[in-house]
This record gives structure tokens, C-alpha cells and sequence, in this order.
């Protein structure tokens, strides 16, 4: 039930139920900013984490090569910037396109998923650790094994996309 507000420039204020005079649950007090608690102890873990990152890079300077790590994490950060930000935006506007609307959240499940699963495996498929001094370290065919990964994934929302098939021809129009 909408309830009319007196000024025309004004929101429509939202009721429902009985007691429509309660207010609803406040969120988390924010600072002046309009940043919650779970913000600052957000970027406090962060920075924690950041300096314990450096500390051990510098602290081992001779495994780590500072100067490598820092090449490494600037690239890294163009390379999302220049590649793959522009990359995932062109698929989300694709997918919310062209895609009907039943198909939606199972696409976006399927495409988060084999993206962070993809991106975790890269190292692994490249064979970038590898030494052949221990072939112990890298094992499996890890190429094959994304693959497995990535179809079982599919499955699962292809599985999610029948769902939303079938309740969206069960719902009326």
C-alpha cells in the first residue's frame, strides 16, 4: 500500500502490515562520510594485510626482489585496468542485453564463477611454477582438470537456467 506524501517533489513513503508506524531497521551508524563500521574495520584488515605483505617482502629481500614484486603488482593493476575491467564490462552489458530475462542470473552465476575459477587456475595451466629440477611440484595435466571444472560449472547453470525456464512459463502473465 502506497501512502500519498503531502509535497508533490517528495518520495511516495512505502507501508504494508498492521503496525505501519514502526520504522524500519536502521543500518549500521555511519561516520560523516556516510562510511559504516564494516568500511573502516574493512580497510583497517586491509592495511594490516598490506603491511604484513611488505614487511615479509623486504624482511626476505633475497627470495623476494622487491623491485621484481613492485614491477609485478604494477603491471598486474594496468593490465586489469587496460584488459580486464574493459573485458567483464562488455560481457555484463552483453549478457543484460541480449540475454532474456530467466537467463540472467544463471549467465551472471556462470560467468563470475568461471572467472575466478579461471583466473585462479592460470598459474597452474601455465605451467608457471614449474622447475624441472622437481617435477613433483606441478604434477597433473592442470589444462585438462580446468576443463572438467569449468564443465561441471556449466552444467550446474545450465541446470539453474532450466529452473528459471520452467517457473517463468508457470508464472502468469
Amino acid at each position: 500500500m502506497t501512502g500519498q506524501s503531502p509535497d508533490p517533489d517528495e518520495a511516495p513513503v512505502i507501508t504494508s502490515g498492521v503496525n505501519s508506524d514502526v520504522e524500519p531497521p536502521r543500518a549500521l551508524e555511519t561516520d560523516a562520510e556516510g562510511h559504516g563500521i564494516t568500511f573502516w574495520v574493512g580497510l583497517a584488515v586491509g592495511w594490516v594485510a598490506i603491511v604484513i605483505g611488505l614487511f615479509g617482502i623486504f624482511d626476505h629481500a633475497s627470495q623476494a626482489n622487491p623491485f621484481k614484486v613492485f614491477r609485478l603488482l604494477l603491471g598486474l593493476n594496468i593490465f586489469n585496468d587496460a584488459v580486464i575491467v574493459p573485458v567483464v564490462l562488455g560481457l555484463a552489458f552483453a549478457v543484460h542485453r541480449w540475454a532474456p530475462r530467466w537467463l540472467l542470473v544463471p549467465a551472471q552465476v556462470w560467468l563470475i564463477i568461471c572467472g575466478v575459477v579461471s583466473l585462479y587456475a592460470y598459474p597452474l595451466v601455465g605451467d608457471f611454477g614449474r622447475k624441472p629440477s622437481q617435477p613433483s611440484e606441478l604434477p597433473f595435466n592442470y589444462a585438462h582438470n580446468l576443463l572438467i571444472v569449468l564443465g561441471c560449472i556449466t552444467l550446474f547453470c545450465a541446470g539453474l537456467a532450466v529452473r528459471a525456464r520452467r517457473r517463468q512459463r508457470r508464472m502468469p502473465a
